[in-house]
């Protein structure tokens, strides 16, 4: 019977060694083609930024938005709309922005051709639950920044064209337009009500 000399033991240490880190190396390859393949298959992408935000929408959603929802891709905004609210009646429109945003009773539906008044809560200071603070980041909206309206499962595209800060008690954006647009409106500044921010946004042609 023969006994290995420690130069024999040192080599097959090496070899074992050697033939691990292979294996190892190649499951780690295996292992990242099969998550590109998958995701090839799939036509999942993680450039999602690219994508139309319509497409982003209809993966992200609910599909009950697509009833009536508010969808801004730039502030990760996707929320049900309460349809004709009473904004005169605190309880009443406090109840409807548990579940959502809210549309102002009497204003125009998306496709009618006049004005879109939605408003929401925008921080836990005077509104609760989970769309507590829906349109907290409102304010970060610019010109040509685009808002999606579902209505019916139909898509109503507008492009912000207007954004401002006006007294709590002003009534005029509440009227009806000419054209379609999409106006909303929140407390500010945030964690107070002695304000309202309201943006302004034009159906896209």
């Amino acid at each position: 019977m023969t006994t290995a000399t420690p130069k024999t033991k040192v080599k097959k240490i090496k070899i074992a060694l050697l033939a691990s880190a292979i294996l190892l190396v190649s499951a780690i390859i295996f292992f990242l083609y099969s998550e590109y393949h998958s995701k090839s298959t799939f036509g999942f992408s993680t450039k999602s930024e690219s994508k139309d935000p319509a497409e982003i929408a209809k993966i992200n959603i609910e599909p009950r938005l697509f009833e009536f929802g508010l969808y801004i891709n730039k502030i990760s905004l996707a929320v049900p709309i309460v349809a004709n609210v009473d904004g005169e009646n605190k309880y009443t429109y406090n109840k409807a922005l548990l579940s959502g945003v809210a549309h102002y009773k009497n204003t125009a539906l998306p496709g009618k051709g006049s004005n879109i008044f939605i408003f929401g809560h925008s921080s836990t200071w005077n509104g609760e639950g989970q769309y507590a603070e829906a349109f907290a980041r409102l304010n970060d909206l610019n010109k040509d920044d685009q808002a999606i309206v579902y209505y019916q499962n139909k898509e109503f595209k507008y492009k912000v064209s207007k954004k401002e800060v006006v007294d709590a008690d002003e009534l005029s954006y509440l009227e009806p337009t000419k054209s379609e647009q999409l106006t909303l409106m929140t407390c500010w500044p945030l964690g107070s009500n002695l304000k309202r921010l309201v943006v302004i946004a034009k159906l896209e042609q």
